[in-house]
């Protein structure tokens, strides 16, 4: 999608953690990095992670 100049708003992965790059994930990477984002936020006590394991 970068390569066509779309917006960085419109990518569905924006400011990544580990290396900070906008990108376009698909599928299965997608549920990945939301499990991964989630099990991060999880760990360092964030609220949204709270909640999440809250139920």
């Amino acid at each position: 999608p970068r390569q066509f100049k779309i917006p960085d708003w419109f990518l569905n992965r924006k400011k990544d953690h580990k290396d900070g790059r906008y990108s376009q994930v698909v599928s299965n990477a997608l549920d990945m990095k939301l499990r991964d984002d989630l099990e991060r936020l999880k760990k360092i006590r964030n609220h949204r992670g709270l909640r999440h394991y809250w139920g």
